[in-house]
């Protein structure tokens, strides 16, 4: 009985091992486990450490000092807040059951460029109509009915595969046909919060005259800072049904991430004209991972550049024509940047 037990304890032991070899070792949920496992993590994924010049190990060296067992989740999860605030990113976040954050300067309040939707339904002729399950408004301006507008209020609505596009985007046919008499179009995504590239690619399609390559994507794909796959090209094809008159698009600093895709595949085209103010500059896909602990984070995977090799992470696409708005003028009722675009295409 003795040699029977000894037998099953060193199988037990054998088996503990082997789990060990295979899966690993148990992850570690303390605090100091729970910060190597992030900081590694963006460390060996991060596409765009060497892109925005980012002292990674600089940062371990300032952050981890401050981890402790004895600080409270609160307290943890403000350090790696205040950590992934280093990066920049409106792709990156943090979530936990009692907080959660995204990154990045387009956020912060008083960056924010004044921009009021119902100042622009002042404009049109019986305020516009809605389309696209409310992403969509469109008419033609009071003043001048012969100038066309459409309002695309981001690029998602609901939830769908990242390659497939969404029913709500097909309104963009009706809303091509209803303007087909314009002379001329402004395109507003002012304040857009992005979505898919596949609802990117529809909506364009129907602004486009030319087939144009407009976009290359680079995906890390190891630990090392130049691991990256080969480029993928985005193109952008004309849609049988399309608006290809002059066009001014419309930015400021909440277009962001899909509404920027939008913004490089209409400026391959030489009928639009970009006018407004500079974009976000957020374009990677955000990659979600988990923690040990439930809490979960995105990581932005990608370095996105146009046609020129040009990455604008971080800095936004600055337009042609650089129009501000003040809060005193929409207050006022006025929007200084849409009557750049009226004056412009009216002339």
């Amino acid at each position: 009985m003795k040699r029977i037990k000894l037998i099953i304890t060193l199988l037990l032991i054998m088996l503990l091992l082997s789990c060990q070899v295979f899966l690993g070792p148990d992850p570690d949920n303390s605090h100091r486990g729970i910060f190597e496992r992030i900081w590694t993590d963006f460390n060996e994924t991060y596409a765009l450490m060497d892109f925005k010049g980012i002292d990674w190990n600089g940062v371990y060296r300032e952050f981890s000092p401050q981890i402790s067992q004895e600080m409270t989740d609160r307290e943890l999860f403000n350090v790696l807040s205040n950590m992934l605030e280093v990066l920049d990113d409106a792709h990156v976040s943090l979530s936990s059951p009692f907080a959660h954050k995204r990154f990045g300067r387009w956020l912060d309040t008083s960056n924010v460029e004044p921009f009021s939707l119902d100042v622009v339904k002042t404009y049109l002729n019986g305020g516009g109509r809605t389309a696209g399950a409310g992403m969509f408004l469109y008419g033609t301006l009071s003043s001048n009915p012969d100038i066309g507008y459409i309002f695309i209020a981001g690029f998602a609505h609901g939830f769908v595969g990242v390659d497939q596009y969404q029913d709500w985007v097909k309104d963009i046919d009706t809303i091509i046909q209803a303007l087909a008499n314009t002379n001329v179009l402004i395109v507003d995504v002012r304040g857009n919060t992005g979505g898919l590239p596949s609802n990117v690619q529809f909506i364009a399609s129907r602004l486009t005259s030319m087939k144009k390559d407009y976009v290359h994507i680079r995906t890390k794909n190891g630990p090392g800072r130049n691991d990256f796959s080969p480029p993928v090209t985005y193109t952008i094809n004309p849609a049988s049904s399309r608006y290809t008159k002059p066009i001014v698009l419309l930015t400021n600093r909440q277009t962001v991430s899909g509404g920027e895709w939008f913004t490089l595949a209409l400026l391959s085209q030489d009928h639009v004209t970009h006018a407004g103010g500079t974009t976000a500059g957020a374009f990677s896909l955000g990659l979600q991972r988990s923690l040990i602990n439930g809490w979960l984070y995105t990581i932005s995977v990608q370095k996105v550049t146009d046609m020129n090799n040009v990455c604008y992470e971080g800095i936004g696409i600055r337009p042609g024509h650089i129009v501000t708005n003040t809060n005193e003028e929409i207050m006022a009722g006025r929007d200084r940047q849409l009557e750049f675009a009226r004056d412009f295409l009216g002339n």
